[in-house]
């Protein structure tokens, strides 16, 4: 069995803990972030609404942290979703590597993929979804974050 933290894993960008790598993704158990890479985002929301979204960054500016892939710096910026012709601004500021996606702090993830609930078709089934009407931590939610590495006990 290999340890979840091998010697010289990256560094959370938001604690600077050590990150656990989850398929092709990076979590801090720690502060629950996540990196994503932005066709990992763009899947997650195919398969909760079964609508391609078109996803694109808005208000980039210098950021202060740095990719924990790469280690360049990261830009700040907002993610506008369009899922056919409904728009979508999510209101947090994210961070973003040119080449490794968007890091996530802890409930980004979650705020990000509220705003798209009961979007489309919901589960690839081809039915209008129920929009959900509990709290993140619910539902079709801990399918959702179980996928992306169970980070956050959710």
């Amino acid at each position: 069995m290999t340890a979840p933290y091998p010697a010289g894993s990256p560094a959370c960008p938001s604690c600077a803990q050590p990150l656990r790598s989850f398929r092709d993704r990076l979590a801090c158990d720690a502060c629950d972030g996540i990196m994503l890479a932005v066709a990992d985002l763009r899947s997650a929301v195919f398969d909760m609404t079964s609508l391609e979204p078109v996803l694109e960054l808005e208000r980039l500016a210098p950021g202060k942290r740095s990719c924990p892939r790469c280690g360049e710096p990261m830009a700040t910026c907002h993610l506008v979703m369009t899922l056919e012709h409904e728009v979508e601004r999510p209101r947090v500021e994210l961070d973003h590597c040119a080449h490794h996606g968007l890091w996530f702090d802890q409930d980004e993830l979650a705020e990000v993929l509220a705003t798209i609930t009961g979007k489309g078709y919901g589960g690839g089934v081809g039915r209008k979804a129920t929009p959900h009407s509990g709290p993140p931590e619910q539902g079709r939610w801990s399918a959702m974050f179980k996928k992306f590495g169970g980070h956050g006990g959710w």
